[in-house]
């Protein structure tokens, strides 16, 4: 460049060049830990408070929850897992014994009931509280997604009102299950990435004994062990498989054996007269698992059942489930008829988690993708209204649903713009917030019912309670702790008053043998209304009647040397008292 072009490109005037604003300074991973987990720490307090005020004293009104109960308590007072109710001693249920044992641990804390009932639904409580963690860590480390995200869905889990319902307002044994599930789901993909390299056994085992927990909660966790030996399978880690099968063998497959060892024999099973005593291989052909008195199905009629469970989970389950705050009736224990609105929605949250279910699956195959499909096919095969048994699945079923929403987000971005590939993660952040705010819409419209002064406006499932609480109540104190009694709910009756017990059922058939057990009492409980006396009860003296709906009642017998059999009009001359 010559002297001259230089001088004149110095003399000439500078032109101010545009500032560039500086690019924002990337957040502070520190700080955003920090701020993560002050959302946590406020999401469990949240979800503490919720439980905490929603807990009352509802128990039994399952069945199945008093059971559970009675099994604590025999574990907890040293008399072993056996049924204390029944007049003669050492009958073994057949039920898993994990929850009773969980139970009987708070029982020796605090040995009296009803009093010591908050203790003992504090199991399901911390239950639901350890999910919502391991939720957490499920979706952000196995799942891989935001953790915003999966701190939004992990408090859907933990704040779904059916889930709360049923750790606060019975003694079931869902919410247990429901981390039991969690938590294998986390320990096979934990024993798939350690392969079988050193220490594999350990992790192995460690699977074993997580999904050998969930069976031992509820049998029908054998889909979870055979979905973790086929993933570990088709993942070829032979040896794994190996281990984990071992570690089952030991762990579930001691107590099945134990269990078989120990059945029931004819004269126990005529004496507790309940499926608590039946195994599960009779009663998979009954009309309605554990009511013999519905009748027998033949293999022909299957196909039926399973269809019929089928569209119980797509026409009301599956959006109860998922969506729960427009199903308060299916979430507070109630299988009412649903309207075209809850119709619709249902459908279109099982038509999401397939789609979810699909895309997730062409991006490759995890032990969720074997381990949902075959606890569904379990779940629709057993004879009972499949929503209790689905409702522990509420984690995959909102990931799924999730994942199906995505598909739908990124589809209409493309319409939109073509050129967009991002992931639509802020818009599935915005919906699971909106499902956590309408779970908790669920829970305080609860919980402003439960505190209404005017019972009437109370929960339905309290008031029955209230009902059949007052009548076991007046049994505790009116009725002689030397005679048996016989009632529709004998582990509640005996809870509540001490009295040896027995199941009403085919009176006739059964009159020999209560008076061989010393049965004296009628007390007919129940969570929906009961028909008036018939005439051959009516012939027996009623002893107590319960204001209000359910028409609850105490009927003496009578002394078993004077009484008439049943059906039979008594002697002329002969009172019974």
């Amino acid at each position: 460049m010559s002297k001259q072009s230089a001088k004149s490109k110095r003399n000439q005037p500078k032109t101010e060049e545009p500032e560039i604003p500086d690019s924002p300074a990337p957040a502070n991973p520190n700080t955003q830990k920090l701020i993560l987990l002050g959302a946590g720490l406020a999401a469990l307090a949240l979800s503490l408070t919720v439980y905490l005020k929603r807990l009352d004293s509802i128990v039994g009104m399952f069945q199945d929850d008093a059971w559970y109960a009675l099994l604590g308590k025999a574990i907890a007072t040293g008399q072993g897992y056996t049924l204390i109710n029944s007049p003669s001693p050492g009958i073994l249920p057949l039920y898993p014994p994990a929850f009773p044992f969980l139970l009987s641990l708070a029982y020796r804390l605090s040995p009296e009931f009803p009093q010591n009932l908050w203790l003992l639904k504090s199991v399901s409580i911390v239950a639901m509280l350890l999910t919502g963690w391991v939720c957490f860590r499920y979706f952000t480390r196995y799942r891989n997604l935001p953790q915003w995200l999966s701190l939004m869905a992990a408090t859907c889990v933990a704040l779904a009102p059916g889930l709360v319902f049923m750790a606060t307002s019975s003694l079931m044994s869902e919410c247990v299950f429901a981390l039991a599930q969690m938590v294998t789901l986390v320990a096979v993909e934990r024993c798939v990435q350690a392969k079988d390299g050193n220490g594999f056994w350990l992790f192995a085992l460690l699977a074993a004994a997580a999904a050998s927990w969930a069976f031992l909660t509820r049998s029908m966790a054998a889909g979870l062990i055979l979905a973790a030996l086929i993933y570990l399978l088709k993942e070829r880690l032979f040896k794994s498989a190996v281990v984990f099968a071992v570690g089952v063998a030991l762990i579930a497959g001691s107590w099945m054996l134990y269990s078989r060892a120990k059945a029931p024999t004819p004269d126990q099973r005529a004496e507790v007269n309940t499926y608590i005593i039946r195994p599960y291989t009779e009663q998979f052909w009954d009309r309605v698992a554990g009511h013999e008195s519905a009748g027998k199905i033949s293999a022909g009629e299957l196909p039926g059942r399973f269809w019929n469970n089928l569209s119980s989970i797509a026409a009301s389950d599956a959006g109860g489930i998922v969506l729960p705050s427009f199903f308060p009736a299916l979430n507070q224990g109630l299988a009412e008829r649903g309207n075209a609105l809850q119709l619709t929605l249902s459908l279109l949250v099982i038509g999401l988690v397939i789609a979810g279910f699909v895309s997730t699956l062409r991006n490759g195959l995890t032990y969720a993708e074997l381990a949902l499909p075959l606890s569904l096919l379990v779940i629709i095969a057993w004879p009972f209204p499949p929503y209790r048994f689905l409702l522990p699945s509420l984690p995959l079923l909102l990931f799924y649903f999730l994942m199906g929403s995505k598909l739908v987000l990124t589809l209409h971005k493309r319409m939109v713009d073509s050129k967009t590939v991002s992931e639509p993660w802020l818009g599935l952040t915005v919906l699971a917030g909106l499902i956590l705010a309408l779970n908790l819409f669920g829970n305080f419209s609860y919980l402003k019912r439960k505190n209404s002064d005017v019972v009437s406006q109370r929960p339905r499932w309290m008031r029955v309670f209230g009902e059949n609480e007052a009548v076991l109540k007046w049994a505790n104190e009116n009725v002689p702790k030397s005679d048996a009694i016989v009632s529709e709910n004998p582990a509640l009756v005996h809870l509540y008053t001490g009295n040896k017990t027995t199941t009403f059922d085919n009176p006739a058939g059964n009159w020999q043998l209560w008076n061989q057990l010393g049965v004296r009492y009628l007390l007919r409980i129940s969570p929906g209304r009961l028909p008036d006396p018939d005439p051959i009860e009516s012939k027996f003296r009623i002893l107590h009647r319960a204001g209000g709906e359910l028409n609850l009642r105490v009927t003496d017998f009578g002394p078993t040397t004077s009484r008439p059999a049943w059906g039979i009009a008594p002697p002329p001359g002969i009172r019974m008292n």
